[in-house]
């Protein structure tokens, strides 16, 4: 599609794809177009990632995944066409309003998580996830929808994946500020796993909660000595979090993949028991319950009174 000012409407941009809003002309419908230009199309290594990208998010069917419909090749180029998710970033969020209110953060995390263990069946690992990689929506009802996007750096586990797949690509793969310490060249550790992600989406919950990352450093070097840290809780002092989801954080960011949740299945119930204890509706039912649970009482003991009076 193109815009007012007559160019394509560009989305985003990354280090070797654009992807652009357009139109399936067949099916007049709105979608997101991700393409790779000529000269880097011309490099095996490259159209082979952009391959894989696109099969390990075709196989997950998921409302929190962008869905991904078709792949071709035209005229030198390579793309794919995915859903277009109208709404914005988790990062263009907090940029614009701030910390997110824990309520709201928890069913952000629920729907995050359900996406990991979408993905986790289909023997994916995003080794991206952070806030500008989830994107939120509304239904046609107005109710919030997590949407994680952008497989560019995934990791296929699946037995049916195309040989050398599986492999970690040398060196360090994803952003730093957001990576978990087995993703650093630094650590020795070879193997990346769902836990990977889990790591990446406790330091997004973080993010969400105070607006800032818990481990920063001028070097590659620099995070994974921060992160074998305790976890800074006094970035968090003055949000009243609950002891609950205080430990659902931080042992999402454990340094140790083994003292992690073991999976997204996992996970999931641990951040829905937090989710349904703490957000707003689970409040307001409690403070009606106590309410009634006081007018009760006083109506009992009136009658209490009345009967000793009339006797």
């Amino acid at each position: 599609e193109i815009g007012a000012d007559g160019f394509p409407i560009e989305l985003g941009a990354g280090a070797m794809a654009i992807t652009y809003r357009a139109r399936d002309t067949v099916l007049n419908s709105v979608v997101a177009l991700k393409v790779i230009d000529r000269s880097t199309a011309q490099d095996p290594r490259a159209r082979s990632r952009f391959l894989r990208e696109a099969r390990a998010a075709a196989q997950i069917r998921h409302p929190n995944v962008a869905r991904v419909s078709h792949y071709g090749e035209q005229h030198g180029e390579c793309f794919y066409v995915m859903e277009l998710v109208e709404g914005e970033t988790l990062e263009t969020r907090v940029r614009r309003d701030g910390a997110m209110p824990l309520a709201l953060a928890l069913e952000v995390m629920e729907q995050a998580a359900r996406a990991l263990a979408a993905a986790e069946a289909c023997g994916v690992v995003h080794r991206d996830i952070k806030p500008s990689n989830i994107m939120l929506e509304c239904d046609a009802a107005g109710a919030l929808v997590v949407k994680v996007i952008d497989y560019g750096v995934a990791k296929v586990l699946a037995p049916e994946a195309e040989r050398g797949a599986e492999q970690t690509q040398t060196g360090f793969i994803g952003t730093p500020a957001f990576a978990s310490p087995e993703q650093f060249p630094s650590i020795g550790q070879t193997r990346i796993d769902t836990r990977s992600d889990i790591y990446s989406l406790g330091v997004t919950f973080w993010y969400l909660l105070c607006g800032r990352v818990p481990f920063v450093g001028r070097t590659l070097e620099d995070i994974p000595a921060r992160q074998a840290e305790p976890v800074p809780v006094e970035q968090l002092k003055g949000l009243d979090i609950p002891s609950r989801c205080l430990a659902l954080l931080k042992s999402m960011l454990a340094p140790d993949p083994q003292n992690r949740p073991q999976s997204a299945r996992e996970l999931r119930p641990a951040v829905h028991r937090c989710y349904a204890k703490f957000n707003a509706a689970s409040r307001a039912y409690r403070r009606r319950a106590a309410l009634a649970a006081a007018g009760t009482a006083l109506v009992v003991a009136a009658i209490a009174s009345g009967a000793w009076f009339y006797k």
